[in-house]
């Protein structure tokens, strides 16, 4: 079925699933753990190499790139990378005129009508629940032990703890893989965002590049589930103001955090980390004995993630002691965001009128390219 809601206009000949998706936030009431559903009727021929850099010969991304309107992209050369790592020694981090969030940590735009990038709860108290890198499953297991820690075991845990709901950044290349746990989590009435195709240094890419990115990981929720998200998350929240101009245009908000869990650099897991899992066990007791202490301004978004056993068995530990001590919701819950998607259908539960003031709500985001 072709798609009939509003949204851009490059996404506009996609087909969207007939069933096996809601077309709306589902009841709580109505929502159970299980086994997955296997997705039949979808054909998933014709994207990328997964977890490759895509084409930008594509005629579907070039007419993304004919739609922007480039002199709103401000004219900043792609960063360099060297050994996998990028040169921010040689960037002026003082003037930082690029707001490369990588070498500053800057979220507030140097180009007048980009947003500030959402990296916290406004109200104190709240816990902006979030995983990147799904939908998780080992992506080439070769037993069956490699598959203990697939999706659904930490969505049916999300299911049976109070039926908790998050905002999930899901890499394009695994929703195509595995599109039965990406349709499982929007049925939960888990948020879904964008983070990518392939997981890449953002700054690191050509304009062209950064469009092919976005370009296949929206086609490819799109035509999985159903939406199409208006966030995004930049993977390693390698991020600038040439690539937040052209999310913006494709019609999504910059998500980043306030605080980070370190569970990605955990030792023995995918990326070859550092930490003992008792170091990342620590960064939780104390948030949650700082939010005891009584002295927080503001609410928090922590980056945490779906991506291995170490992550799924952190987000097991403390999600019932998060639970305890914060108003654990999904990112645009405590923001205040009701629409997260194109797709107005979708209405999200929201934190307060309040919280207005503090972030815009990203409804206001129109894309250039509509």
């Amino acid at each position: 079925m072709k798609d009939t809601s509003t949204s851009p206009a490059w996404l506009a000949h996609v087909a969207v699933p007939t069933s096996g998706v809601v077309k709306q936030v589902p009841k709580a009431d109505d929502v159970q753990s299980g086994d997955l559903t296997p997705v039949t009727q979808l054909d998933l021929t014709g994207f990328p190499e997964l977890l490759k850099q895509p084409p930008t010969s594509h005629p579907e991304v070039k007419r993304v790139i004919d739609a922007i309107d480039w002199q709103k992209v401000p004219d900043i050369a792609p960063k360099k990378v060297h050994d996998w790592t990028l040169d921010i020694k040689s960037y002026d981090a003082r003037a930082d005129r690029d707001c490369w969030w990588s070498a500053t940590q800057c979220k507030k735009p140097k180009v007048d009508y980009l947003p500030e990038d959402i990296h916290y709860c406004p109200r104190a108290g709240d816990w902006g629940l979030n995983y990147d890198d799904g939908p998780y499953k080992m992506m080439y297991p070769t037993s069956q032990q490699d598959k203990e820690f697939d999706q659904p075991r930490f969505y049916n845990f999300l299911v049976n703890s109070k039926k908790q709901r998050a905002t999930l950044f899901f890499i394009g290349s695994n929703v195509v893989k595995f599109p039965d746990a990406a349709q499982r989590a929007l049925n939960d009435g888990h948020t879904i965002c964008s983070h990518t195709w392939s997981h890449p240094q953002m700054t690191a890419l050509t304009n062209e590049q950064v469009v092919a990115q976005l370009y296949w990981t929206h086609r490819a929720i799109k035509q999985v589930l159903g939406i199409t998200p208006k966030c995004w998350r930049p993977p390693y929240g390698d991020v600038d103001d040439r690539v937040r101009a052209i999310a913006h245009q494709m019609g999504m908000r910059t998500i980043l955090w306030d605080q980070d869990s370190y569970d990605w650099n955990m030792v023995g897991g995918q990326a070859g980390g550092k930490l003992q899992p008792d170091e990342v066990h620590a960064f939780f007791q104390k948030w949650i004995d700082q939010a005891h202490a009584a002295n927080q301004t503001h609410g928090h978004i922590t980056l945490e993630h779906e991506s291995s056993k170490n992550t799924i068995l952190v987000a097991e530990k403390w999600l019932p002691k998060l639970q305890d001590t914060f108003n654990v919701m999904p990112i645009h819950q405590c923001i205040n965001d009701a629409h997260p998607y194109w797709e107005e259908s979708f209405s999200y539960a929201t934190a307060g009128a309040a919280n207005d003031r503090d972030h815009p709500s990203t409804v206001a985001l129109v894309a250039a390219v509509v």
